[in-house]
């Protein structure tokens, strides 16, 4: 069953904090938090970003229009959405040397640290922080930047997308090492990260491919390009309580 989407977070902040700070589980547990990245983190999506550091614009449009009916079909979402990026990632990243590709990270990094952070999503982070939570971000955007991106947060705890290498020279296959990180895979490889079943308390994610991850948490936020309220002294309660 679809999980139905959250409306978008209230403005009051009402629940007291001793309520959510403890959560369910008592004193001992520390309340777990789960963000997604392209939308939430920042302010638009980075894969054509870091896709532009490894290929000129002409030639991402060639690409984009080979794979133009898999690119139409994506827009419905679901596995066509899966099956079109792995298409286009196949074009544009395959026979890429390991070292190019990290290189293109580390840049599409610090053009994300630099400008493209929203500044709200930033504060949440920093509450969340403050008071103990733990925190992983959960991506479809690629590793090998969405690292570099959360650890100049100071979160050190990712799960994101893999390209696939071959180890005979080091090079990009241009295919996928493991599942694109979106919809239920987000679910079910927090569950293998974590080696439990798990409830978050906290879920913040901006699009249909973060829908049940969102539903996964008591307290879900669904992120929209209005910018969510600051907090000072009390917890966030989410888009159901």
């Amino acid at each position: 069953m679809t999980p139905k989407e959250a409306p978008e977070p209230p403005d009051p902040v009402t629940v007291h904090s001793s309520e959510l700070l403890l959560g369910v589980d008592g004193p001992g547990h520390r309340p777990l938090v789960a963000f997604d990245f392209d939308g939430t983190i920042t302010r638009k999506d980075t894969l054509g970003l870091f896709l532009r550091r490894i290929r000129t614009r002409r030639e991402i449009a060639r690409c984009f229009a080979h794979r133009s009916p898999q690119l139409v079909r994506a827009l419905g979402g679901g596995t066509a959405r899966d099956h079109a990026k792995e298409l286009v990632c196949l074009d544009v990243l395959g026979g890429l040397t390991r070292k190019q590709a990290e290189s293109a990270a580390a840049e599409t990094a610090r053009v994300v640290q630099q400008s493209l952070i929203r500044s709200d999503t930033g504060s949440r982070i920093r509450w969340h922080q403050s008071a103990g939570h733990r925190i992983i971000v959960v991506s479809a955007s690629f590793e090998a930047y969405v690292k570099l991106v959360a650890a100049s947060l100071g979160i050190d705890e990712v799960i994101a997308t893999k390209w696939h290498i071959d180890p005979a020279g080091d090079v990009l296959t241009g295919r996928l090492d493991g599942l694109n990180v979106r919809g239920k895979a987000k679910v079910d490889l927090l569950e293998s990260y974590l080696q439990r079943p798990f409830d978050l308390d906290y879920a913040y994610g901006n699009s249909e491919g973060d829908a049940q991850m969102l539903a996964r948490a008591k307290h879900p936020f669904r992120v929209t390009r209005r910018r969510m309220p600051e907090l000072f002294r009390e917890p966030p309660i989410g888009d159901r309580s």
